[in-house]
């Protein structure tokens, strides 16, 4: 069972990553406008469908790799089990709010489009979604650390401490691990890197967790 979970969690999280690429793509002349810098110049040009899509694949995705999550869990529970335990509940509470995440970072494009279109000025819309942004921060950057950062230290305590029997090189793979690694490609080459790989490396780290735990479940 936590060989098909860990596999589910992977595929869960490549539906993400396509979920990602999606909604954040854009070209290399866009650029953040705005005082808060909310709002992308490119998603005047991005179409709905792709917004859509992007939201329905993550909600397929995350509950699939909270599957990869809790094989991990599971496979932990046999060398500590209350280590198994807190990192499952923490996990638990970023999973509840993954497709909310995601689904925020879709509905912020599809809001301005929408009251683009309905003749809105720029003030206007950056208004509301100043305010919608500054309603959710909280519990957006709240579960996004249980989601991301808590699984990400975690597992790698538990490869260092031999809590799962993986090389140490695996840490490389978690999601922070991957997210670290797509913003240094960034800074280093903005005009080659500023899409690939950055904007997938959250879900793909995320699959990879489902994928590490289906091999240390062999």
């Amino acid at each position: 069972m936590a060989f098909i979970f860990g596999i589910l969690g992977f595929l869960g999280g490549i539906l993400c990553a396509i979920g990602d690429v999606l909604f954040d793509y854009k070209s290399k002349l866009n650029e953040k406008l705005g005082r808060d810098k909310l709002i992308e110049r490119d998603w005047a040009d991005m179409a709905k469908w792709r917004f859509k899509l992007s939201i329905g694949l993550a909600t397929i995705g995350v509950p699939l790799f909270a599957l990869g999550l809790m094989s991990l869990a599971m496979q932990l529970a046999e060398n500590n089990s209350l280590f198994a335990t807190i990192f499952w509940l923490i996990s638990l509470v970023g999973i509840t709010g993954g497709t909310f995440i995601h689904i925020m970072l879709c509905c912020f494009p599809i809001i301005y489009k929408t009251m683009l279109a309905k003749g809105c000025t720029f003030d206007q819309i950056e208004a509301t979604l100043s305010d919608l942004y500054h309603a959710v921060k909280i519990p957006f950057f709240s579960l996004y650390f249980c989601l991301v950062i808590v699984p990400s230290i975690a597992v790698s305590y538990a490869i260092v401490v031999n809590y799962l029997a993986l090389p140490n090189w695996t840490i490389s793979l978690m999601p922070v691990s991957l997210m670290v690694i797509g913003g240094l490609l960034r800074v280093v080459k903005q005009d080659w890197f500023a899409n690939f790989p950055g904007i997938i490396m959250p879900s793909l780290g995320m699959g990879l967790l489902g994928l590490l735990a289906a091999i240390h479940a062999l």
